[in-house]
């Protein structure tokens, strides 16, 4: 009886084949010759891996029956699948996001386009990079280069690779906003260390724990995605958490309704879901989330301390993306989520700014944690450099 372990692995079949070639000569196995064949098994002395080639729509309906799955980062950026645990960063070189417009109107300002209709299939990352409102958005799932010829849009924001395609549509590329790889992933955190004692993984070390806070509309959603998939973060295993909008957070959500703001802070620190330490958790909204309300009802030190001790461990960097009310707004776009209606007023906002500030005040002055402020305004693609720059200090910093 063969009492090895077996690893289910997910693959998306297509362009990222070459991944899963890759990952199966790191792992010591022989390529796959038939890709036809959609299922197969490889072993070795310490367990048995089974692979199975499905479609991306598929892998992700049934990505629980899997032990691990590749896919591509851009669907990860795309809707940001905060249940799965990145394992593993393969770098593509040439895979990028841009924006793709008529060779005529290459020299027109990036302004001129953001005003008009832009197709593509990645509506939520189109938002973000190109701060593009819902009702310029052309949404199409594929051929998105005919959208111009048909006259539905005037730019498409799509993958682009070798650019023939675009070349051969009457398209160059305008600005790249995002290079991309793919993802070995799980959904299985209680699988981790088996999967490192097999050799599928490298070595954990003690994960960090990061933290993005700040107005809606100031890209700290982005950030959070995009460093969960960036080499930087690919020492270990690494989770994106969002605990005001999970399970937990969504109940709590009543108290935070009825005014009880430290009930709803503590709750939610206390049962939101913590990765294993040796995982990097990255947090898209931590403490100074529920500060700016603590803070604003006049909460006591006592009590506010409390309930910064509910959420412990406390992040080891929290960035705070600072980005002005009015531009917080503009950016936000009228976006649809459960405070939408407290935070998109202008008065509003410029109250929660004072209130952030206030927050992050109260951490600095006591230590508890380090604060790092982004300036907002920037680019995606600036902020992301910024982190980077940082977080590359923090880790120099601990060996």
């Amino acid at each position: 009886m063969n009492d090895k372990p077996i690893i289910k692995l997910g693959a998306v079949k297509g362009k990222l084949i070459p991944v899963l070639q890759e990952y199966l000569k790191e792992l010591g196995f022989p390529q796959i010759d038939n890709l036809k064949k959609l299922v197969h098994t490889f072993e070795n002395e310490n367990y048995i891996l089974e692979v199975t080639l499905l479609r991306w729509e598929d892998i992700k309906r049934y990505c629980h029956e899997f032990d691990m799955i590749i896919y591509g980062s851009d669907q990860w950026l795309e809707s940001g699948h905060k249940s799965m645990i990145s394992l593993k960063y393969f770098k593509q070189e040439n895979c990028r996001i841009s924006l793709l417009v008529k060779e005529e109107l290459k020299d027109m300002p990036f302004k001129y386009f953001k005003e008009r209709k832009v197709a593509t299939s990645y509506v939520n990352l189109a938002k973000e990079y190109l701060g593009i409102k819902e009702e310029n958005i052309v949404e199409i799932s594929g051929s998105v280069e005919a959208a111009v010829t048909l006259e539905w849009a005037d730019s498409i924001f799509d993958i682009v690779e070798t650019g023939k395609s675009a070349k051969e549509n009457g398209l160059i590329e305008y600005k790249t906003f995002v290079k991309f790889g793919a993802i070995l992933a799980t959904k299985k955190a209680e699988k981790i260390q088996l999967f490192e004692s097999l050799g599928l993984i490298k070595k954990q070390n003690k994960g960090m724990r990061i933290a993005f806070d700040g107005l809606d509309g100031s890209g700290k959603s982005t950030l959070a995605k995009y460093l969960v998939q960036n080499p930087i973060m690919n020492t270990n295993s690494t989770v994106l958490i969002c605990p005001y909008s999970g399970r937990i957070g969504k109940q709590a959500k009543a108290l935070w309704d009825a005014g009880k703001y430290f009930e709803w802070a503590t709750i939610i620190g206390k049962n939101h879901w913590r990765a294993p330490e040796y995982v990097n958790s990255v947090y898209d909204r931590s403490i100074l989330t529920f500060l700016t309300d603590l803070i604003n009802k006049k909460y006591g030190e006592e009590k506010i301390i409390e309930a910064i001790e509910s959420w412990g461990p406390l992040p080891d960097v929290i960035f705070l993306c600072d980005l002005s009310p009015q531009l917080a707004l503009e950016r936000s776009d009228k976006r649809q989520d459960e405070f939408q209606d407290q935070f998109d007023e202008l008065d509003s906002l410029r109250k929660y700014y004072e209130l952030y500030n206030l927050a992050v005040k109260f951490i600095k002055e006591r230590k508890l944690a380090e604060i790092v402020k982004l300036d907002s305004s920037k680019s995606v693609e600036d902020l992301i450099k910024d982190v980077e720059k940082e977080l590359t200090n923090c880790i120099k910093g601990e060996n």
